[in-house]
């Protein structure tokens, strides 16, 4: 009777072992991941290839013709975009900086003498 129920015990805790293993989704997909790197890149890069040919939108009409002025306008564009986003992102910046952190504003008039102290004579 003893090892009859050392042998049940020893199958059961086996078959809650093997249970939790089954049940453990990220343990599984990470030893997955790691025993097939090659076969996770190309599934991912055929799923994002699919999905590409899936959601691609449909053009309305055909691109027109823009002439030399839309298309040096579009370089210029093309030419500037950089360094219109490092400016606004640079005065973004300063201003939450100024938000988190306000500056003192000077005073318009100087603050009274303490008692005491003589005041300061402007020099002509």
């Amino acid at each position: 009777m003893i090892r009859l129920s050392a042998a049940s015990r020893s199958r059961l805790s086996h078959d809650a072992a093997a249970l939790r293993h089954r049940l453990d989704g990220p343990a599984r997909a990470w030893h997955s991941l790691r025993s097939h790197p090659v076969r996770w890149l190309g599934g991912s890069l055929a799923t994002a290839f699919a999905a590409t040919l899936l959601f691609r939108r449909k053009t309305a009409s055909p691109s027109q013709h823009r002439g030399w002025r839309g298309l040096l306008g579009g370089l210029v564009l093309t030419a500037l975009r950089p360094a219109v986003t490092t400016w606004v992102s640079v005065q973004l910046k300063q201003f939450i900086a100024s938000q988190l952190h306000p500056q003192p504003q000077p005073l318009s008039r100087p603050l009274p003498a303490h008692p005491g102290h003589p005041t300061p004579r402007p020099q002509p």
